[in-house]
């Protein structure tokens, strides 16, 4: 076990029948890091984090969430330290945008006694994504991007430790992208919460991410700091497609800009 990673994957291998999906995929996340989690369509991303949460049981290999073996923890222990949000669900039951971010607090309540911690916990994730006005809202009546930012505040109100999503940006536009990255990356930086998120647009990845963890036919292709994994020949090879880099002069960022086929 590596005693500084808040969560571990050693050599998790996953299959249905006799389809692999994910083939000995190890690596060792540090409290505090904002991870993406890049692929092309199949690779097995969201594969990955379900075996991270506990919802699907590898075929080999453990998963360690703060120095302890995965298994080991109860359900209700392990949403206390764990959140989720995945590719947006169809979500049926007429809940308010509130009242669905409220379910957030279960791990933490009993028979729904909510405390002020739970409604400052609440109020806190509506603020951080910019949803607070939604709160009163039908979640059906919302479109696809408010659905998200609230699917999103579900997750940040849970208070965890570890936070993984599948596809946060799916549905909002570029100022709330920006947004949303934004906070996480700032909660990353104020309450040492590790994110692992599934992001497609690397130049986000660039932007916000500390480290990248590249997954390709179910293997891990790379997994380090963004400004060593994500480079030309790498984006080429992972997604097939040929790209420029351009460095912003102000912040040192490289930015890449895709060369259209001829």
């Amino acid at each position: 076990m590596n005693p500084t990673a808040a969560l571990e994957a050693r050599e998790l291998s996953f299959g249905y029948e006799d389809q692999s999906v994910l083939t000995e995929v190890s690596f060792a996340i540090g409290a505090g890091e904002l991870v993406a989690l890049i692929g092309p369509n199949g690779s097995g991303k969201t594969t990955l984090l379900k075996l991270l949460l506990g919802l699907l049981p590898p075929k080999a290999g453990r998963v360690i969430l703060h120095d302890r073996p995965l298994f080991t923890y109860l359900v209700k222990e392990r949403a206390t330290q764990i959140a989720y949000v995945s590719q947006q669900p169809a979500l049926t039951f007429p809940l308010t945008a509130l009242e669905l971010v409220s379910l957030g607090r279960y791990p933490h309540v009993s028979r729904f006694n909510y405390s002020r911690t739970d409604v400052a916990a609440v109020e806190a994730a509506l603020q951080e994504t910019d949803s607070a006005h939604l709160k009163h809202r039908r979640f059906n009546s919302l479109s696809g991007g408010e659905k998200q930012k609230i699917l999103i505040a579900r997750a940040l109100a849970q208070t965890t430790r570890v936070l993984l999503l599948d596809e946060p940006t799916l549905h909002l536009d570029l100022y709330y992208q920006l947004q949303i990255l934004a906070a996480l990356k700032n909660l990353c930086a104020r309450q040492r919460i590790t994110v692992i998120t599934v992001l497609h647009d690397v130049n986000l990845v660039s932007a916000f991410a500390d480290k990248a963890l590249l997954l390709n036919a179910g293997k891990l292709c790379a997994f380090g700091p963004v400004q060593e994994v994500i480079t030309e020949g790498r984006i080429k090879d992972l997604l097939g497609v040929n790209v420029k880099t351009m460095t912003d002069a102000e912040t040192g960022i490289d930015y890449f800009v895709p060369r259209l086929p001829r």
